[in-house]
């Protein structure tokens, strides 16, 4: 098995791993969490800005470096791009999270459930990609 494919295949199982624990995080513990986030922000006197440019940096290259991944594993363009949408749609959900968490004390209980559903399709592409891999 080629190093990339290798590499992949890892990836694959760290997103599925983290999609998974978002998924199973309950509405209670995420305003928990969005509460403890804004104090150590404010503990540490970052700047929202500073907040926002290093979740959509963090994010983003994670998110390239999981599609470029694809590509080297050999994967079929279209799966690359499919995917490459997917991260993207992740992306967008993830900054607005971040601007909601920013601008109020909790997390709306719509948006709650979209980014469960984005967990959920997350954890098939996890999956998806282990398993195209492993065939």
């Amino acid at each position: 098995m080629e190093i990339a494919i290798k590499i992949t295949l890892i990836a694959s199982l760290i997103l599925v791993g983290y999609s998974l624990s978002q998924l199973l995080t309950s509405y209670e513990g995420v305003c928990e969490k969005v509460k403890r986030f804004k104090e150590l922000a404010v503990e540490t006197e970052s700047k929202d800005s500073e907040i926002k440019m290093s979740n959509t940096f963090l994010t983003g290259v994670l998110s390239v470096i999981f599609v470029v991944l694809l590509y080297l594993s050999g994967l079929a363009y279209w799966v690359v791009a499919v995917v490459a949408a997917k991260m993207v749609v992740t992306c967008i959900l993830s900054n607005k999270e971040l601007n909601m968490i920013l601008t109020s004390d909790s997390v709306d209980q719509n948006f709650f459930k979209v980014s469960k559903v984005d967990s959920v399709i997350n954890i098939l592409t996890g999956l998806a990609v282990a398993v195209i891999l492993i065939a």
